[in-house]
């Protein structure tokens, strides 16, 4: 009896250990990734809340870093959050490069920077809000997110032009990669 009661109890641990190794692998998975490397931060993944967190303590304890390389960033769960981060990212005077796909409002971490480039092999693009919630990403459609991202567009780049162009565009295509022409229309690029 004792054993039995002994083999359920190291049972019920066993499962418990398992389910909360498994619970936090899920919550690891969609989380953002950040690596510093030299004097780049890399930050990868969707963009959440907990996000904006760690980028402000990673540019707290690293004061040498100068540049960000954005890698795939299919997008963001909040605007607030991804735009607060660009303002950081800003404030902190850093170059921005999309080293890989930067997909809707992850495209605020790039337009933070003081100056910004497209990478060999990067790509900035723009997916209807259909297509962000079949790949998985929430789509922040509320009237004050629209109001953050023309506030935000218009703070880095000095008019709202590309608010608007963005807003047109996922409400038109499934998906659309801006071209060279775009970025210089936008004054997207500072450097290429």
């Amino acid at each position: 009896m004792m054993l039995r009661k002994l083999g359920i109890a190291l049972a019920v641990v066993v499962a418990f250990g398992a389910g909360g190794f498994a619970l936090v692998r899920m919550m690891d998975a969609g989380a953002t990734e950040f690596r510093v490397e030299g004097d780049v931060l890399h930050i990868s993944g969707p963009v959440s809340g907990a996000a904006s967190d760690r980028l402000e303590r990673l540019l707290d304890e690293n004061p040498g870093i100068a540049a960000v390389a954005l890698g795939d960033i299919p997008g963001a769960d909040d605007v607030a959050w991804v735009t607060g981060m660009g303002r950081m990212i800003r404030a902190a005077g850093l170059e921005t490069r999309a080293t890989g796909i930067v997909v809707n409002d992850g495209l605020f971490l790039f337009l933070g920077g003081a100056s910004r480039s497209v990478a060999q092999g990067g790509a900035l693009v723009l997916h209807s809000d259909a297509v962000q919630r079949q790949a998985g990403v929430a789509a922040d459609v509320s009237s004050a997110a629209e109001a953050d991202r023309v506030r935000f567009v218009e703070a880095m780049l000095g008019d709202a032009g590309f608010a608007a162009f963005m807003g047109e565009t996922r409400a038109s295509r499934d998906s659309y990669e801006l071209t060279g022409d775009d970025l210089a229309r936008f004054g997207l690029a500072t450097a290429n």
